[in-house]
């Protein structure tokens, strides 16, 4: 049962290399980053409104504590934007684009982190939904993994930044098991709300001016139809 569920959660991280196959397929590079810009919005978007938000109020009844966290994930990709290169919009517009998926990525080990160690331990006592859950997990991945693949440009960067996601989601198995920690709803609570703050941050402040800046482009628009189609699909399956 235990590998059972490992090989489940281990899935979830796969698919973000799924999006990067897609991308394969794909020749114009500047369509396919457009694209992934209405695309990763409105998944992104759909995460934070559907998912994150609604966890964090089921798991935390400190209200204070969810908007204190929320804050501290925003805090911390602005501390991060300062001290990462590129970061201006509009100085270079590759640069820029790259360092969103770079900021992405590393919001989104953190999240799989905690998605990973969720899945884990609901297929321990159910593969069957644990294994819906990561199918679920898997449709808001994929778009992710097209996202940052289109976007960060340097071959090493993406493969280091991919194959980290991927295993990101059973580093949580792994610190359980070393240091035998209890994932209880206050803790849990914290850490999704600290992710909240991050994808915030993504959405709004790093991607929100690249839609406007598109959002007559027809590969933007076919982003954002797609992506609220996937959110659809995503929780019907969940």
């Amino acid at each position: 049962m235990e590998f059972k569920a490992i090989i489940i959660t281990l899935l979830s991280g796969i698919s973000f290399l799924i999006g990067y196959l897609i991308t394969k397929f794909i020749k114009d590079e500047k369509k396919l980053v457009t694209f992934s810009v209405g695309f990763s919005f409105t998944i992104i978007l759909g995460l934070v409104f559907f998912d994150l938000l609604p966890e964090c109020l089921e798991l935390l009844e400190n209200k204070t504590l969810i908007i204190l966290c929320i804050v501290v994930g925003i805090a911390v990709l602005k501390l991060l934007d300062i001290f990462i290169p590129n970061h201006e919009h509009g100085a270079n517009k590759k640069s820029h684009m790259e360092h969103i998926g770079l900021i992405s990525a590393l919001a989104l080990f953190l999240h799989n982190i905690i998605e990973g160690t969720a899945i884990y331990t609901t297929s321990i006592n159910n593969l069957s939904l644990g294994f819906f859950t990561a199918l679920g997990v898997s449709f808001h991945n994929i778009p992710l993994g097209i996202q940052i693949s289109s976007l960060v440009r340097n071959k090493k960067e993406k493969v280091f930044l991919l194959g980290s996601l991927v295993f990101s989601s059973v580093i949580g198995i792994i610190l359980i098991k070393i240091f035998n920690i209890t994932l209880n709803n206050a803790v849990t609570g914290v850490l999704i709300s600290l992710t909240l703050g991050m994808l915030i941050y993504i959405s709004m402040f790093e991607l929100l001016c690249e839609v406007k800046e598109h959002i007559k482009r027809r590969e933007l628009q076919i982003g954002i139809v797609l992506g609220i189609i996937i959110i659809l699909i995503g929780h019907f399956i969940h």
